[in-house]
């Protein structure tokens, strides 16, 4: 379920360096309270497909349900803007419910979702690559360098176990919104104030990670956690 909700602010970009387009699949969808309507969509290949309000009046609770249909397990997602999520097909087909479960009318447009990487972090990674969850347990930052577009920075410190390290984490790679999760702000003023590390050590970082030595990325954060002595993590997770 956070999966889906964090997808649902996906679609509300701000300012962005990525290329996203939306495919309109149905327009002026009006859906009265309790009713709903079914999109049957035909394809071979998984798809991101999205939803947003554009009646006049804002829902002022979550109104429209999403719900795949597609297979048994039937994930679901509730809010009053809209939402994403890239849905696998079956039998050739996606099939997703949308239905108004508010006290007032709500009108959508349902659309397919078309992203291109164009951030600056885009640079160093495969979006599409597997990586594997690594745990930054930190003693001290040296440096943190943010690109211009604010999409990754390059961090550099010592671990807890006097490992010196360099590695690259990634903001955001498609789409910059008003909900992207950002630590970099506070870890520069770590070093601008000249923090001593004891206030803030261990400094937890993790996320999913490719990529060997001095050239990991962290393809998207997890954790950023200054004073956790208690997080726990598998060694075989640690960068030792």
């Amino acid at each position: 379920m956070r999966t889906l909700l964090l997808a649902a602010f996906l679609i509300f970009a701000g300012t962005s360096q990525a290329a996203v387009t939306h495919v309109l699949i149905k327009s002026g969808v009006v859906l009265e309270p309790g009713k709903s309507y079914t999109a049957n969509i035909e394809t071979v290949k998984p798809l991101e497909i999205g939803w947003r309000a554009v009646q006049a009046n804002q829902c002022k609770t979550d109104c429209v349900r999403a719900s795949e249909l597609t297979s048994p397990m039937h994930y679901s997602v509730t809010t009053s803007m809209g939402a994403s999520y890239t849905y696998i097909p079956a039998a050739g087909k996606i099939e997703i419910e949308y239905k108004n479960v508010s006290s007032q009318p709500v009108t959508i447009n349902i659309f397919r979702i078309q992203r291109t990487c164009e951030a600056e972090a885009c640079r160093f990674f495969d979006k599409d690559a597997k990586g594997h969850w690594l745990v930054y347990k930190i003693a001290a930052f040296n440096s943190i360098t943010t690109s211009k577009d604010g999409s990754y920075s390059l961090i550099t410190g010592i671990t807890t176990t006097h490992r010196s390290f360099s590695v690259r984490a990634v903001w955001w790679s498609e789409e910059r919104t008003p909900f992207t999760f950002h630590c970099a702000d506070f870890i520069k003023r770590y070093l601008d104030s000249q923090t001593p590390p004891e206030k803030y050590s261990p400094y937890i970082l993790s996320g999913q990670a490719v990529g060997e030595g001095d050239s990991i990325v962290l393809k998207s954060v997890h954790d950023c956690v200054p004073n956790a002595p208690k997080f726990g993590a598998p060694d075989a997770n640690v960068f030792k």
